[in-house]
């Protein structure tokens, strides 16, 4: 293999919006996988977990390792929101104004799907037809522009996304004598140019306990009961909801609302970043918050030192290239710069071994020189910086110059959070620092101690 095949090769597998393989998982000190899957094991209840986490942590990955640790205990329907909207709905912005029940409509559907491919198994056709009219009636109060809908096309649509998102989770039958694996994707592609259920389109709320909600609910509950009651306990796993930054629809969906937490059995959303850091978050019911967590790249008494998070980064390296030699085309040191310049965000790290080996390849480069790497954290250095203002680099520099890096009370606090220009870190408390990158020019702390 030559080195251009080879950097080839890292730019393939070092894709920023695509979650990990597991023969390449790195494994993360700080994961709340392993407490999820020990909730799953109590022989008690039902868990019900709102992870949570700013954009780009690598919690899809994350509920990944979860989920493939528990696909032949539960039937694991993993629905990932954000490449629903993107690929089967084409509306992403329609994410934003999502709403309770029409998540719950959505996991039923999935689970319609799932059920199909992994255990061969059909619901009624008057089960099917019951979540259909129960879609209507709601989408009639909510002032939802109506639809003819079809729930075995948009079952087929989202088991196309799922197929090119989780394969492991959808590939074929576990022990029914069904072999499918992934006779339908065909189908399922061309379904995604037929989805004909509206999302994200409602112009009035209505609360939970109004009957037409309740009755949504409760049609996609008996579906989960037949399936619990004919082969083994489902387990939603819901994804994508982190991309929403507006706070009232958070609260609209987790605080004001419970909706989701009544689907009658164990789930696992991925809450909207809004309520990472927002007061709000004490007041969901139904669910335990639980939080993945930037790497520790840097140390907290001094955020010029490395911290042992850029161990992690070095390790996903390491395990991603061990075929093809990684460590001979990029230095452990260049590594660690990168793995501290990432902020501890595993698709900021991934993207820049992506840019990285792009360029590497344009070059013909036998391997990684520090000129190339800096060319490369200088562009996303520029990138990172675009849009902010004088208010926001000064309180960015007050953050940094505080020696507890505390989260001030300034609104634009909140506002740096959600575009990843502030980041959070577990190291004993949480405490705050801005995105190293952006320290590299743009933000000069009033100390000695800033990020060189």
């Amino acid at each position: 293999m030559s080195r251009r095949d080879v950097w080839q090769e890292l730019y393939q597998r070092f894709d920023p919006e695509r979650p990990a393989e597991s023969r390449w998982r790195a494994d993360r000190p700080h994961s709340p996988a392993g407490r999820i899957i020990q909730y799953l094991d109590m022989p008690f209840g039902d868990p019900r977990i709102l992870l949570t986490g700013t954009v780009g942590t690598g919690k899809t990955t994350e509920l990944l390792r979860m989920a493939e640790a528990r696909k032949d205990r539960e039937l694991v329907v993993f629905l990932d929101l954000a490449r629903q909207f993107s690929e089967a709905v084409r509306d992403p912005a329609a994410l934003d104004r999502i709403s309770s029940w029409e998540v719950c409509f959505l996991a039923g559907v999935a689970l319609i799907a799932t059920a199909q491919q992994r255990l061969g198994y059909t619901f009624p056709e008057e089960d099917v037809e019951a979540l259909k009219l129960a879609w209507n009636a709601l989408a009639k109060e909510t002032g939802t522009p109506q639809a003819q809908l079809d729930i075995g096309a948009l079952a087929k649509a989202t088991l196309g996304v799922m197929a090119t998102t989780v394969p492991t989770l959808v590939e074929g039958s576990t022990g029914t004598g069904l072999a499918t694996g992934f006779a339908v994707t065909a189908a399922a592609a061309s379904a995604v140019s037929k989805w004909m259920a509206p999302l994200g389109l409602s112009k009035q709320t209505l609360p939970d306990q109004d009957s037409h909600v309740q009755t949504l609910l409760a049609r996609v509950n008996v579906l989960v009961a037949q399936i619990q009651g004919e082969f083994r306990r489902v387990l939603f796993v819901i994804d994508g909801l982190d991309r929403i930054r507006d706070i009232q629809r958070a609260k609209e969906l987790f605080v004001d609302s419970q909706l989701i937490a009544q689907l009658a059995c164990p789930v696992v959303v991925c809450a909207p970043f809004a309520l990472r850091h927002h007061p709000s978050t004490a007041a969901v019911r139904g669910f335990d918050p639980l939080a993945l967590v930037n790497e520790p790249v840097l140390l907290h008494e001094d955020p010029t030192r490395h911290g042992e998070g850029v161990r992690f980064f070095c390790d996903l390296f390491e395990r991603r290239t061990q075929d093809v030699e990684g460590s001979s085309l990029i230095t452990r040191s260049l590594l660690e710069q990168l793995a501290y310049r990432s902020g501890g965000r595993a698709r900021d790290f991934v993207r820049f071994i992506r840019e990285l080996a792009k360029e590497a390849w344009l070059l013909d480069a036998p391997s990684a020189t520090e000129e190339l790497v800096r060319r490369i954290l200088d562009h996303q250095r520029r990138l990172r910086e675009t849009g902010l203002n004088k208010g926001h680099i000064e309180l960015l520099e007050e953050i940094a110059s505080d020696p507890a890096h505390q989260l001030p009370a300034n609104p634009l606090a909140q506002d740096l959070l959600s575009y990843q220009a502030l980041l959070p870190y577990p190291n004993e408390s949480e405490w705050f620092y801005p995105h190293p990158l952006l320290m590299m020019h743009l933000v000069r702390p009033k100390h000695a101690g800033s990020t060189p």
